[in-house]
């Protein structure tokens, strides 16, 4: 259908990128018949990360308003297409499986504009399975969506702390997130590097300001993984470019901790001693 417009406009560029687009998910549909709902799910959902890529490398002298329109049109056919598929996946009464269906739902919604029902699903992937860095990511990006800073604050610092390496930043679209992202990724850092240094760079930039005071049994876990990491660090073979940013942030923690819970000053220079030998730049950034 398109093609045959083009024949009599033939200088419509929107049209022209509309077919690329359409050539592009051509392919992914076609075989759609392959695997069960979940796995077609997640395929759509995969290609969509490939197409976005795809974008943002080749340059199209469409008019913006026309790009946004026609990669709209894309976004909402594709993330309704696999809101169906995931709505047709049996959970087999496994709670793993069903806080990911509940998650990948949530997600779908995002996309499409549905925050409270987004939040709605995402809310029961955390009650089904807790502790999930990447829903927490995704329900902070909701709130944040909703103009609901204090809380997607909280989340985001919540979810980077709890495993900076699951979390997705190719579906977080909040400005709060994003900007972050961009200001860490000016600053030469990539990949799993990248992901660390968003939260120290969070708090050091006052994005992720909003705190909350640790159980007793956090407390202890959290010392226990800031002896682990510094003793990684001493080990030449490990990657010190990953686990710096990440014993960075259990300091931070750490210092919060004694802050709010007014434990003696001395214990908080220990872990500033700490920073400022790890880094000095950031040590500079932290207390000024």
């Amino acid at each position: 259908m398109l093609e045959d417009a083009l024949k009599g406009d033939l200088n419509n560029k929107a049209l022209v990128f509309a077919i690329y687009c359409s050539q592009f998910w051509l392919s992914p549909f076609s075989s759609q018949e392959q695997g069960g709902c979940f796995e077609q799910g997640e395929s759509l959902i995969a290609d969509w990360k490939l197409f976005k890529k795809l974008l943002q490398k080749k340059e199209f002298s469409v008019d913006g308003a026309d790009y946004e329109n026609i990669v709209y049109s894309f976004k909402k056919g594709i993330f309704s297409a696999a809101l169906e598929k995931y709505g047709k996946s049996p959970d087999e009464n496994d709670s793993r499986m069903r806080a990911e269906i509940c998650r990948k739902k949530g997600l779908c919604y995002k996309k499409l504009g549905s925050y409270e029902t987004a939040l709605s699903c995402l809310t029961e992937a955390n009650e089904t399975l807790g502790g999930q860095a990447a829903v927490l990511a995704e329900m902070a990006d909701c709130y944040a969506l909703c103009g609901e800073t204090k809380y997607a604050k909280l989340l985001f610092r919540e979810a980077f702390f709890t495993d900076a390496q699951r979390i997705d930043l190719d579906f977080l679209d909040a400005p709060l997130i994003t900007v972050l992202v961009e200001q860490v990724e000016q600053k030469g850092y990539a990949g799993a590097e990248k992901l660390e240094w968003i939260p120290v760079y969070g708090v050091l930039l006052g994005v992720f300001g909003v705190k909350r005071e640790l159980r007793s049994q956090e407390v202890l876990r959290l010392k226990q993984d800031i002896y682990s990491l510094e003793s990684e660090l001493k080990d030449p073979a490990n990657n010190s470019a990953v686990l710096t940013p990440r014993l960075m942030n259990l300091y931070f923690w750490l210092i919060d901790h004694y802050v709010l819970s007014k434990d003696s000053v001395a214990k908080i220079n220990e872990v500033l001693l700490k920073i400022k030998i790890l880094d000095p730049a950031v040590y500079q950034m932290y207390v000024k």
